[in-house]
């Protein structure tokens, strides 16, 4: 049968948390998955998090949180990163910045195996402190437990297809999935590689549907008019899009058996 794990895109303020929150339900009951993990950097507001839309998130059945460079944008979330309490919840790039705080990996036990969780963040177009994450994967391959862990899922959080698509092929044959993030639009390029390795460039975003990448539009296009200036608003209600990918995954090898995007659509 193989190990199942339900990985959400980008849940982009309260219209991606109420959407979230009102399908996964359903989908749990359909999709019998052993793991639920979502990309939760845009969960507050569009920007960071709290522990209110976490606590909304976790009660509705996601199991595990990942982040990017938007994680620390909301005061009231950063000191949940190094809170005894989320620390096997929610994890931050391994790569990304010196000075920031939280877990970078997290080693799961669902039934009877364990799974790593990583984050990373890509470099091209991002904060200029990252550090590559070629060799952070090397690096990070190289822990003991890890390298004990067979099953391996990586959030790779960065902006460019190409990085991506690199990334994925540098990784096929070593870890079970990379799952792209960060952009909002969902590719059609979920596959899996020679390898083994289960890879997607963007899973896309869960938030609203007319909008951009999950912002109201009408101040998105002002801020492109506006040459660069920002100030996006959210869509308070409306339709939703939920884009996700399930991976089946031979928890013997590691190597991934099956992957389905999926894509619901919700009006909240």
């Amino acid at each position: 049968m193989g190990l199942k794990i339900l990985f959400f895109g980008d849940v982009v303020g309260a219209i991606g948390r109420n959407a979230l929150a009102s399908v996964l339900p359903g989908l749990k009951d359909r999709l019998a998955p052993d793991l639920v993990i979502a990309n939760a950097e845009n969960l507050s507001h569009g920007a960071g998090v709290t522990e209110k839309t976490l606590l909304e998130l976790s009660a509705a059945g996601v199991d595990l949180f990942t982040g990017g460079n938007h994680s620390w944008n909301n005061p009231l979330g950063v000191p949940l990163f190094d809170d005894p309490a989320w620390a096997d919840l929610l994890i931050v790039p391994t790569n990304y910045g010196d000075a920031k705080n939280g877990r970078n990996w997290i080693i799961r036990r669902v039934g009877d195996t364990d799974v790593l969780i990583a984050n990373l963040m890509g470099r091209l177009f991002t904060h200029p402190d990252t550090r590559s994450p070629f060799t952070s994967l090397d690096l990070l391959l190289t822990q003991q437990r890890i390298r004990d862990t067979k099953v391996r899922i990586v959030d790779f959080h960065a902006e460019a297809t190409a990085e991506k698509e690199a990334f994925g092929h540098f990784a096929d044959g070593r870890v079970s999935a990379v799952f792209g993030t960060h952009t909002h639009v969902a590719t059609a390029d979920a596959k899996i590689l020679p390898g083994g390795t289960a890879y997607i460039t963007d899973i896309g975003r869960c938030g609203a549907e007319d909008s951009v990448i999950g912002y109201e539009k009408k101040t998105a296009i002002k801020a492109f008019l506006d040459e660069g200036s920002r100030g996006y608003d959210l869509p308070k209600t409306g339709r939703a899009e939920l884009n996700a990918v399930l991976a089946t995954i031979d928890a013997e090898t590691g190597k991934t058996l099956a992957l389905d995007r999926i894509r619901e659509f919700v009006a909240v």
